[in-house]
């Protein structure tokens, strides 16, 4: 059990079907973490924590504003101690956020008006706010922005082929994920790669990639929304325009339909008509099932192809999120498809979960990078509560 006397920050990671939270101490060390999931879509949530709670957290019609009183009054508050501060992880930032930032009513305005770019993330994000606002009046809030990391993307590839005019209106690539990349950079180098060419694959129920040269965003699958690039849970990554503008005919002109469809029955649960969680359809028989995760593999090596061309090479590959840290399959699958890029696949390796997934003697190396987003966001907090002071 946490020392209820010790002070304490907050980490809240609210994603598109999960919430995970962790209480860190003053040295970043974690005193209690658990996670949420199954959230939403008629699901069952279910929880798990650090100190072995689990079980169903929920009924099945719930959301993450049902969820999170409960999480804070049942879970957190009474291993909490004192909070000094509490972290958000925000999916999009837009053009005015590309750092982190405290929350105050302007700033959670700001967010507010995201939410059209990122419907299936935004809102959930806001009732995080709003629930540690009710459950811990008073304690200073902080928004760290998925969108900050590939802030320094070149224009020529965050801009789309359309007339300039749109991007001053903000119509550009932002990128995502760039909280989970920015754990990954910090670890190169105790992978030996602090410097050099490294493919990030951030894969959970959202999915994305980002090409990093010494650590620092050059390229990323995802774009203006948490829709683009790979295939996803629920969302079908990269499709034609063209697509689109047939698919809102189909539904009568419903923009509301087709953002439906794209957002919540799409990628791995739309192609396999079974589920969007990887772990259900690994262990199915059924063929749509095994032809959605073929699918998944060949979007995703499709995807590093670009990200390798953008960077003009690579030195390493590096896994991280649920599917990317626990699907030994989806690595295998993948590396088998990139030998002629020089990964040199280590199947032991692989099936033990080891750090390294590739040979000693491999002329590219490929590496399990656990996701820490929850760290990344604590050590921001402490930044921002130090420069108040």
């Amino acid at each position: 059990m946490t020392d209820s006397s010790q002070e304490n920050l907050l980490a809240l990671n609210c994603g598109s079907s999960s919430i995970k939270f962790a209480l860190f101490d003053a040295d970043f060390q974690r005193r209690f973490s658990g996670l949420v999931e199954a959230i939403g879509h008629g699901q069952t949530p279910r929880l798990k924590t650090s100190e072995g709670d689990a079980g169903q957290f929920g009924a099945p019609d719930q959301v993450h504003a049902d969820v999170l009183p409960q999480l804070f009054t049942q879970i957190i508050l009474p291993r909490a101690g004192t909070i000094s501060g509490i972290g958000h992880r925000i999916v999009h930032g837009g053009e005015q956020f590309a750092a982190p930032v405290k929350i105050d009513s302007l700033v959670q305005a700001g967010i507010a008006d995201l939410t059209p770019l990122a419907p299936g993330h935004q809102p959930h994000n806001l009732a995080g706010i709003d629930a540690a606002t009710r459950a811990l009046p008073g304690v200073p809030q902080i928004a760290c922005f998925d969108t900050g990391f590939h802030a320094g993307i070149a224009t020529v590839r965050r801009e789309m082929a359309l007339p300039r005019s749109f991007a001053r209106d903000g119509l550009i690539r932002y990128g995502f994920h760039g909280i989970s990349y920015e754990h990954v950079a910090a670890s190169l180098p105790g992978l030996g790669l602090s410097e050099g060419r490294v493919i990030a694959c951030h894969l959970g129920n959202g999915c994305s990639i980002c090409g990093m040269a010494d650590g620092k965003s050059l390229w990323t699958s995802m774009g203006f929304t948490p829709l683009d690039g790979l295939m996803m849970g629920q969302r079908p990554g990269r499709l034609d325009p063209g697509a689109v503008l047939w698919l809102v005919e189909q539904h009568g002109g419903s923009t509301d339909a087709v953002s439906k469809l794209l957002y919540q029955q799409s990628g791995l649960l739309g192609v396999s008509g079974l589920s969007g969680d990887m772990r259900t359809l690994l262990a199915s028989k059924d063929a749509d099932a095994g032809f959605a995760v073929e699918m998944y593999v060949d979007r995703l090596v499709q995807e590093i192809g670009a990200a390798a061309t953008s960077l003009g090479g690579v030195d390493a590959l590096v896994f991280s999120g649920g599917i990317g840290e626990n699907a030994a399959p989806i690595r295998a699958m993948t590396l088998e498809k990139l030998a002629w890029l020089g990964f040199m696949f280590d199947p032991t390796a692989n099936a033990a979960g080891s750090i390294r997934l590739t040979t000693e003697d491999s002329p590219r190396q490929a590496f399990i990078v656990e996701a820490d987003e929850e760290r990344v966001i604590a050590q921001a907090i402490a930044r921002l509560l130090r420069q108040q002071v």
